[in-house]
């Protein structure tokens, strides 16, 4: 009867949903731009159709706060997670192709994470479980000042999401210490290429290169 009532509710006030949403998969889903404050429990939209597919980047946009606290709720922290390379995965996106004549008319060989890292670092995933997720949505989603927000989200059928888990580092830029024994010019063809790589990182990021509490996964549940 819970669910019945819920899926009622749903079809209401999210402009019909064709079933109640269920746990998303352990799996992340990369934040971009990567950035400080993304609330764990909040409700937050991309512009894009719903999809539980966590493939693909997504810039997350603020749908309706959540204080944690108010329902008793205190997320999970500590739990240390692996670096995240970032410069490897934009590497292999061809995110980086454009500045690759560049690098080698230097001479350089290899790939760039021969050289530089760019990456998440000291990273920590915090999460509430997902009955807490479903227990905050069902009392917050649908109050007035949070329900605001569905006549351009839905006229748009864009996805809602409520954050479940973010995994949450340091971004850090650096160039990594080599034997320049072989080559007395590498250490300047390897400056002289990093404003390049910096500005191309920039651009594919759209972030700066160094940053505190930073989220780049995220775990969305799917509320459409």
């Amino acid at each position: 009867m819970k669910q019945v009532y819920f899926a009622m509710v749903c079809a209401t006030l999210l402009g019909g949903c064709d079933t109640i949403s269920v746990p998303s998969s352990t799996g992340e889903r990369e934040l971009r731009p990567p950035r400080a404050g993304i609330q764990i429990g909040s409700l937050y939209y991309v512009r894009e159709k719903p999809t539980a597919d966590l493939s693909g980047p997504a810039n997350l946009e603020r749908l309706c706060s959540v204080n944690l606290a108010t329902y008793g709720v205190t997320p999970s922290e500590g739990q240390t997670v692996a670096d995240i390379d970032l410069l490897r995965k934009y590497d292999a996106s061809g995110g980086l192709d454009g500045i690759k004549n560049d690098f080698f008319s230097l001479g350089l060989s290899g790939s760039f994470s021969d050289y530089f890292e760019y990456k998440l670092t000291n990273v920590k995933r915090v999460d509430i479980s997902y009955d807490e997720a479903q227990r905050i949505f069902n009392n917050r989603a649908f109050r007035n000042d949070c329900t605001s927000w569905r006549g351009n989200i839905n006229g748009n059928e864009w996805g809602i999401y409520q954050i479940q888990s973010v995994s949450v580092g340091d971004v850090v830029f650096s160039r990594k210490p080599m034997n320049f024994s072989t080559d007395a010019n590498a250490s300047a063809k390897i400056a002289a290429f990093e404003p390049k790589l910096k500005l191309s990182l920039k651009r594919e990021a759209q972030m700066s290169f160094n940053g505190k509490g930073v989220v780049v996964p995220f775990g969305p549940i799917l509320r459409n």
